[in-house]
């Protein structure tokens, strides 16, 4: 996954008033700014809500852009500074956290072993693991808080480099280095403390949490989950990636389990609405 630069002359041509030229810029950056809000906030509605922000944002402020960094790095800019402020529909701190996560976990272990789990595995069961695991592992991600999650996104989701993320951050390499560091020790710590796929030491499995799962599904008490409704090609991605894993991989491997999740083309519709009534007003787009 990344944010794409587009060609000069279509920035040149978006920047003096070319709807056609916008348009193209905003389809090259919006899959990658639609990943990242997904990733950082966690569920699909507050994502596209963040991504249309940011996609008009990027659209409205294009002229300060001087080319003194590379485009991708101006627009996480933009982005970062929506998202480390915007509203989500559900609380995270202190509702989400590792201590949190443990408990619920642990919880789930417990009451599986009282319920008893089936001998085999269904198909069902096994695609219900997956979505369990993607949920888990985003989970794991929001106990971050915002500004570590965004850090640990850029390197996890977008390889940037050091000095490729100190600018996106506007810190030094040091100091995002540092933010870093500290972020990947609380995920990847708690992931081998807690997750087989992990760890084949640890307690926990996708597939042992489902009798507890469906137990609260059926009165009504299961918490929504973390980046809901995969779509098929989503369902295909995820499940290639989840079954390369084998016991003993790195967490960050299993983070990066997740698939690139597809950015909905009405993002673009509703911002298009707004600079064709924009070039009706004054003849181009603010």
């Amino acid at each position: 996954m990344k944010i794409a630069n587009p060609p000069h002359d279509w920035l040149a041509a978006a920047t003096a008033g070319d709807l056609g030229a916008l348009d193209r810029v905003l389809a090259a950056v919006q899959p990658g700014v639609f990943n990242l809000a997904l990733r950082l906030l966690g569920h699909r509605e507050d994502a596209q809500d963040a991504t249309q922000e940011i996609l008009l944002r990027v659209t409205t402020h294009l002229s300060s852009f001087r080319g003194e960094s590379a485009f991708s790095t101006w627009v996480f800019q933009v982005a970062k500074r929506h998202l480390l402020q915007a509203r989500t529909r559900a609380a995270e701190s202190p509702t989400v956290s590792f201590e949190a996560l443990d408990e619920k976990l642990a919880g789930g272990l417990q009451l599986a072993a009282t319920l008893g789990a089936s001998p085999t595995l269904t198909p069902e069961d096994k695609l219900a693991a997956r979505q369990l695991a993607l949920s888990c592992t985003q989970g794991m991600l929001m106990a971050l808080d915002r500004e570590a999650r965004f850090v640990y996104l850029l390197d996890l989701l977008f390889a940037l480099s050091g000095e490729e993320g100190a600018a996106v951050c506007e810190i030094s390499p040091a100091a995002y280095r540092q933010r870093l560091s500290r972020a990947k020790r609380a995920v990847e710590g708690f992931a081998q403390r807690t997750c087989g796929r992990v760890n084949a030491q640890a307690d926990c499995r996708c597939e042992r949490q489902l009798p507890a799962l469906r137990w609260l599904d059926a009165r009504g008490q299961r918490p929504p989950p973390q980046v809901v409704a995969l779509h098929p090609t989503e369902h295909a991605e995820a499940e290639a990636l989840l079954d390369a894993l084998q016991h003993g991989s790195e967490a960050v491997a299993l983070m990066r389990s997740h698939p690139d999740y597809q950015s909905p083309e009405a993002l673009r519709v509703g911002i298009r609405a707004v600079l064709q009534a924009a070039v009706q007003g004054d003849g181009r787009p603010s």
